[in-house]
């Protein structure tokens, strides 16, 4: 079994990396970032981010939100077949994980808020052009551009948190910015069904461009703009060999995640196939998206408190593998009930996980390398993205929707394993370097 992932050192805590207690036990690198600032408040660090983080990635993910009941619908109403359909929604997949070095080296170059503006620009564009057209090429070409603009704006915010926020709030923090994604995801399915049902499709994908362009509104925000270079990182060429450096950490840090985010990505599609299969209209399904988003909002906080203050895996082996079993259930289910309860099943597993791929990514982010590691880690974890929904429509063509949802539960279950066996904790440990980091530190 390789050996399991321990966390680098936190941005926050550079000057003491472990320290000793009374019994001279080691503490870890969340305590050692509580002694150097005890007194400054989570509520504090989670004002401040308003409107550099939270509005923009409200404003991202309520567009999406907005098309995420109507675009399996819209593709099958153009007459693709499933694989066709997990193709061209892979795409945004493909788009999100492949951004990830070029938008890494744009941020070393320019700043964290060119890239978060031209991020936006292009997601909301291409969402708008989607509904404008129904030939297969463009349709994959705007899933592709509107997947990378989205990723980008999640590289850029992550990377933003990792740099910016200590580590004992990291959890917290990301777990508010999952559960800011939430509430958008609440709003956006029922809003976008109506919208479809009441108007047409491309009314609900203009609207879910235009609202994801507000989200620019952080660059005249008080608060919203870094207005400042990313420090510490090197040129394009640096990013290339800090990967190559950190290649294991890359590899073994991002398999389960991007087994984890297949599993998430591929329920947005099965969903509604699956109601679809049972004779529901495009608002009731754009409401059953709802229903299992309200009970993923609901228990978000549960999770940034479980990582911070239990450790990562606490919240992540639990509840992936109850939103494992409401992919099994969602398979077996004959009516819109059967539909309903695996939807609140995956949605209470989804919540209780809020923000822990980006607490990995941002807990295993070697220190002053985070701009590269992230960049890889996305890469490799949001493969996941495309992953997800290519499995569901190739398998549900070939053995039914019924089998898709099987497979992808197991696909979940599988990254569970992984994140605990190979990854192990990472939040409460001290920061000790992987086997390939340590040869390379004494061959240097």
């Amino acid at each position: 079994m390789p050996a399991a992932i321990s966390p680098a050192t936190p941005c926050s805590s550079t000057a003491v990396a472990t320290s000793t207690d009374r019994r001279g036990l080691l503490t870890s690198a969340t305590d050692v970032a509580r002694e150097l600032d005890p007194d400054r408040s989570v509520w504090a660090e989670l004002r401040r981010l308003i409107p550099p983080l939270y509005v923009p990635i409200a404003m991202m993910t309520l567009g999406v939100g907005i098309i995420l009941p109507i675009v399996p619908l819209y593709l099958e109403d153009t007459g693709v077949g499933l694989t066709a359909v997990g193709v061209v929604m892979g795409a945004f997949g493909v788009g999100a994980a492949l951004v990830g070095i070029p938008a890494s080296s744009f941020a070393e170059r320019r700043t964290n808020d060119h890239l978060l503006l031209i991020a936006i620009a292009a997601a909301a564009t291409s969402v708008v052009l989607f509904g404008l057209t129904e030939l297969a090429v463009l349709l994959v070409l705007a899933r592709f551009v509107a997947g990378s603009g989205f990723g980008a704006v999640g590289q850029s915010r992550q990377l933003f948190i990792t740099r910016g926020v200590p580590i004992r709030f990291r959890g917290r923090v990301n777990s508010g910015m999952g559960g800011t994604h939430r509430l958008a995801l609440v709003i956006g399915p029922v809003l976008g069904g109506a919208v479809a049902e009441a108007v047409s499709f491309r009314a609900a994908f203009v609207l879910a461009g235009a609202v994801m362009a507000v989200g620019a509104v952080f660059w005249i925000l008080p608060g919203g703009r870094e207005d400042q270079r990313i420090v510490g990182a090197a040129p394009p060429v640096a990013v290339r060999a800090s990967l190559r450096r950190h290649r294991g950490r890359v590899a073994r840090g991002g398999v389960g995640p991007m087994l984890i985010q297949a599993g998430r990505e591929g329920r947005y599609v099965i969903i509604p196939l699956v109601a679809d299969r049972l004779g529901l209209s495009v608002a009731e399904i754009g409401g059953l998206l709802a229903v299992g988003t309200v009970i993923d909002f609901v228990v978000f906080p549960i999770s940034g408190v479980i990582m911070d203050r239990f450790g990562r895996l606490y919240s992540i082996v639990p509840a992936f593998t109850v939103m494992a079993i409401g992919l099994v259930m969602l398979g077996l289910a004959d009516d819109a009930t059967d539909v309903a309860i695996a939807s609140v099943l995956i949605g209470a597993g989804n919540g209780v996980t809020s923000g822990a791929v980006l607490t990995l990514g941002a807990d295993l982010a070697p220190e002053g390398e985070e701009g590269p590691y992230l960049a890889g880690f996305t890469l490799v974890s949001n493969l996941g993205l495309f992953l997800g929904p290519l499995v569901v429509g190739a398998v549900a063509d070939v053995a039914g929707l019924d089998v898709s949802a099987f497979v992808l539960g197991g696909i979940l279950l599988a990254g569970v394993a992984w994140i605990a066996l190979v990854i192990g904790e990472t939040g409460r440990r001290p920061p000790n370097p992987t086997p390939d980091e340590a040869r390379q530190a004494r061959s240097a």
